[in-house]
């Protein structure tokens, strides 16, 4: 779940542009209090990053917080933008601390939010081909796939996702998967300016849930699949589909409808798929392995160094080369194939895109190419995304199966028998252990996790300690056979109670392995 700064969202940097008075006319309600300032200096939404002549947007998820609407009028904010809920409170801490300052009332302060700041920084989307993707799982990859794709068709592409953060001036950590509001709408402004032509993008639920994709023009839209996650957020599994379901239903801020592209093999996505259809006004590009789709592959071949085959698309078909293996990704290609041809992409600028992109950090990634084993370490932390890695690598492993896994702390709990039975059922041996504990037992976690592979009687082992597990299933790993690293992927940290320490999986892994070779 996003962590909120002081009044609400995430903290955008002060803008060193200025707005004035017609600008405030144009784009913002009439103020109920107060005169419209001649000028701004900046958006903010966090009181900590106020600064003298911003606009502050009151962005309290719950019940108002006084704090920090006193510390926002403290340092200097020109002009408060508040929810209608909130307003009565509003004016009385006004009147206590600066009466002067203007205030104007919206219905919906994360909706505005994102259009305020979009309007703010010129409505930068609006210039850019932007495609967002959401779903469970497989955003990471698509997103990585669209990029690929648009970069060989001459667009310079940026990358907004779970993995990294790419603007045009070179790879950053990504601090969350879909950034607040006035830090996305920011984002796209500087994008623009480096001279990007488009952004490949994911978009979580929360994200969805909480409009921080509000002001965006896409160019076309993305739903993979949808599995049981996040439940510890989302109040219900329809909630999260809702939630899910916003991105493709959108309507652009111009009322223009972006296509959307859905793998109809997915229940959700076939229900989804009805839904466009039947509301008629908008592409739709389907995709699946057989039947009545857009897309469907022909003729492909999956090994552990990829993908080979065709697929077919509407008028012809394309020729796939790609270094993903496992079904699951070929999914994850026929979605950004759907995505490219809805921009308009050519045959050509697809087939090169899809040969040309290495690989995923963490999405299926070999450690140790050429070993007389494979260890593999992926970001699989859903029952569903658990059992697609091991479908995928099952058939692609003349020995045994053997998986690492934990479920993290502090979050849904109900998926942790599943997940575990998912890894009893599809391996051959279970090392469970510790993924991000954070506040919970990591004991105790196990404790949730193992009835689940009690039901499949594989024999397993429990190991607290992840780099104890991953040693022990190096150590009974045998030519032929395969190690899966399940649950943190990319991660390069593991969060313990509160503290967060260095910790890669495949940085571990391959130390493990070179201590093995040593020893032989």
């Amino acid at each position: 779940m996003t962590k909120t700064g002081k009044g609400g969202g995430m903290a955008a940097e002060v803008s060193e542009r200025e707005r004035g008075e017609e600008w405030l006319v144009r784009h913002l309600p009439p103020p109920l209090a107060g005169i419209l300032p001649e000028r701004l200096t900046g958006l903010s939404d966090d009181s900590r990053t106020v600064r003298t002549g911003n606009l502050f947007l009151l962005r309290t998820e719950g019940e108002f917080e006084k704090r920090y609407l006193d510390e926002a009028i403290q340092k200097g904010a020109a002009l408060l933008v508040v929810a209608r809920r909130h307003l009565p409170d509003v004016m009385e801490r006004r009147g206590a601390q600066a009466s002067q300052i203007p205030v104007c009332v919206v219905e919906n302060i994360q909706e505005a939010a994102g259009v305020i700041a979009s309007a703010w920084w010129g409505d930068p989307s609006g210039s850019l081909s932007v495609v967002g993707v959401t779903g469970t799982n497989g955003k990471t990859t698509s997103s990585f796939l669209v990029r690929s794709i648009l970069e060989a068709s001459g667009q310079r592409t940026g990358l907004i996702g779970t993995v990294w953060f790419d603007l045009g001036g070179g790879l950053a950590e990504a601090p969350q998967t879909t950034p607040g509001a006035l830090t996305l709408q920011r984002a796209f402004r500087q994008g623009l300016d480096n001279g990007l032509a488009g952004i490949s993008m994911e978009v979580s639920s929360h994200a969805l849930a909480q409009d921080r994709v509000a002001g965006t023009t896409f160019s076309a839209v993305h739903f993979t699949n949808l599995t049981r996650d996040h439940l510890d957020y989302h109040k219900s599994f329809e909630e999260y589909f809702e939630a899910k379901s916003r991105l493709i239903n959108w309507v652009n801020p111009d009322g223009t409808m972006p296509p959307a592209v859905i793998n109809v093999d997915d229940p959700y996505g076939e229900r989804l798929a009805g839904e466009i259809a039947r509301k008629g006004g908008r592409r739709l590009l389907t995709y699946g392995h057989a039947g009545e789709r857009s897309i469907r592959p022909d003729g492909i071949r999956i090994s552990l160094d990829g993908i080979e085959g065709s697929l077919v698309i509407p008028g012809g078909e394309i020729r796939v080369e790609a270094h993903l293996p496992g079904d699951f990704n070929l999914q994850n290609i026929m979605g950004a194939v759907g995505c490219a041809l809805a921009i308009g992409l050519s045959p050509s600028a697809i087939e090169k895109g899809i040969r040309e992109l290495p690989g995923v950090p963490g999405r299926f990634e070999r450690v140790n190419p050429g070993g007389a084993f494979a260890v593999i370490v992926d970001y699989a932390h859903t029952d569903d995304a658990l059992k697609n890695v091991l479908t995928a690598l099952r058939p692609l492993t003349p020995g045994r199966v053997i998986t690492v896994f934990g479920c993290g702390g502090d979050r849904d709990r109900g998926k942790r028998p599943r997940m575990g039975r998912v890894a009893g059922e599809l391996s051959d041996v279970v090392v469970v252990t510790s993924d991000n504990p954070r506040t919970e037992d990591p004991g105790a976690i196990i404790d949730e996790i193992e009835p689940g592979i009690r039901e499949s009687g594989r024999p397993f082992y429990r190991e607290e300690d992840r780099r104890t597990a991953i040693a022990r299933a190096l150590s009974l790993a045998a030519p032929g056979d395969a190690v899966l690293i399940a649950g943190k992927g990319h991660e390069p940290y593991q969060i313990i109670g509160r503290e967060k320490s260095h910790f890669d999986d495949r940085e571990t892994a391959r130390e493990i392995l070179s201590g093995m070779e040593k020893r032989k």
